[in-house]
């Protein structure tokens, strides 16, 4: 029993010390799919968080450690990524062109002149579809140089998993489609379903996308419209998540957040489709993620959009059941 005790007490100060549960962004990744698939409005590096400051034009802001946030830039932005030293992000005032600063403001410049769009830095390249260009796919230097296409179709939401880039490609009915990074041997993941997908993210081995229908699609009425779906990229296989209208998906630990295309609250719910859960009771869209909160962008009529934050972060006990599983399913089982 005392041994018991004592692996608890450890337990819990990793919690409460450390944050346990909390996913951390590769070095060499800019920011999380999921929020680059929502506009990339808020980026997590370590214990600091750059974000959109709805009160000043949605400039950018840094908080470290949940300090009061300091303004980077002046001017909308989105699609922020963090590399390194360095901030990126596409300036709306400047016609959405790619722009690169310091981690503290500084050296703040324009590097790509192109209609950015889902912009994604890895490695040495910044991704990003350029939209003058019919939403091709584009990768430039990180210093801006050398952009060149590299998928000539019309794409959206393009994301980058375990060394592949993955896209949605309107130039061939909305298909999910894989490449190399510099967008060679493309194919299309699954040919036996019709599925026109929207809003992908990665996570932990699968590709997860909503079926997208308009009143266009060929697969209109086939039982799954706007539902979420997922592909697992070992086995190929395509299952379906949850069984309602759904958009703006990101996941993050463990847990699907997504706005309900029903009632246009935002919810979340675990990588099954199950234990459903009321996030934000307002038409929340564009959710992006850090460990302890979800963003949500709030946009009714006759009033200025706004940006909310709401806490996710789970209570004590929610992680203790994470940990140890649910007491009362536990005696049941005894």
């Amino acid at each position: 029993m005392k041994c018991k005790k004592l692996i608890v007490a450890s337990l819990l100060g990793c919690m409460i010390l450390s944050g346990c549960g909390s996913e951390k962004l590769a070095d060499n990744m800019g920011n999380d799919d999921g929020n680059i698939t929502n506009l990339g409005n808020v980026c997590q590096k370590g214990n600091t968080v750059y974000y959109q400051n709805d009160k000043d034009n949605f400039s950018i802001y840094k908080s470290v450690n949940g300090k009061t946030g300091v303004k980077l830039n002046d001017g909308t932005s989105y699609f922020i990524n963090v590399v390194g030293d360095y901030v990126y992000y596409v300036s709306e005032n400047n016609d959405f062109h790619i722009y690169r600063m310091k981690t503290d403001g500084s050296d703040n410049k324009e590097i790509v002149k192109q209609r950015a769009y889902y912009m994604t830095v890895y490695g040495d390249y910044i991704y990003y579809i350029d939209y003058d260009q019919n939403q091709a796919i584009y990768r430039a230097k990180t210093d801006g140089s050398q952009p060149t296409k590299i998928v000539d179709s019309q794409c959206y939401y393009p994301i980058i998993a375990e060394g592949k880039l993955y896209y949605i490609d309107y130039s061939n009915e909305g298909k999910v489609t894989q490449a190399d990074l510099d967008g060679s041997n493309s194919f299309v993941l699954d040919e036996n379903n019709y599925i026109t997908g929207a809003y992908l993210n990665y996570y932990d081995g699968k590709l997860y996308y909503v079926n997208a229908v308009t009143e266009q699609s060929p697969n209109k009425g086939q039982g799954y419209d706007n539902f979420l779906m997922s592909y697992n990229l070992e086995t190929g296989t395509v299952g379906t998540v949850i069984e309602e209208p759904c958009a703006d998906i990101n996941i993050r630990n463990g847990r699907i957040y997504y706005s309900s295309l029903t009632d246009s609250k935002v919810y979340s719910c675990n990588l099954k489709g199950e234990n459903k859960k009321l996030v934000y009771d307002n038409n929340g869209i564009f959710l992006n993620l850090t460990d302890d909160d979800i963003y949500c962008f709030v946009k009714i009529e006759k009033q200025d959009p706004y940006i909310e934050k709401v806490s996710i972060k789970p209570t004590l006990g929610e992680k203790l059941k994470s940990i140890f599983g649910d007491p009362k399913k536990n005696r049941q089982n005894q």
